[in-house]
């Protein structure tokens, strides 16, 4: 199992800390990918199977029935498409952190959540 560390995202401080925010540094493909999804360190919850609106090497955006607040840690695993990594055939399990999560119209309760990646596993 191959183990790694994406990138330290950046933080500000001003007698507070903020919450690292994406500046888009990767090209965001618009694909529909499943993924698993769970929160870190509530097995209660479970697992909930989506699909991603839209992916990169950094994060995902996807639609889900989970409420994830800013700032929560989830877990995704995906196979990464070829479009986002080439030549890679393995199973990726990302630990990521909610950076926001909207509300979503319709009778089916769905929240839009988008994921920054922290840490990956590749299998």
């Amino acid at each position: 199992m191959k183990a790694g560390h994406l990138h330290r995202p950046s933080t500000e401080t001003r007698g507070k800390l903020f919450m690292a925010t994406e500046r888009r540094q990767t090209r965001r493909l618009i694909m529909r990918v499943p993924m698993h999804i769970r929160t870190v360190g509530n097995i209660a919850s479970g697992e909930e199977l989506v699909q991603s609106m839209n992916i990169s090497q950094r994060g995902a955006y996807f639609a889900t029935t989970l409420q994830l607040k800013v700032g929560s840690l989830v877990e995704v695993r995906l196979q990464m498409p070829e479009e986002v990594f080439p030549g890679q055939t393995h199973e990726w399990t990302f630990t990521a952190r909610v950076i926001h999560a909207t509300p979503l119209g319709g009778f089916a309760k769905k929240f839009g959540i988008g994921v920054y990646f922290l840490y990956y596993s590749a299998h």
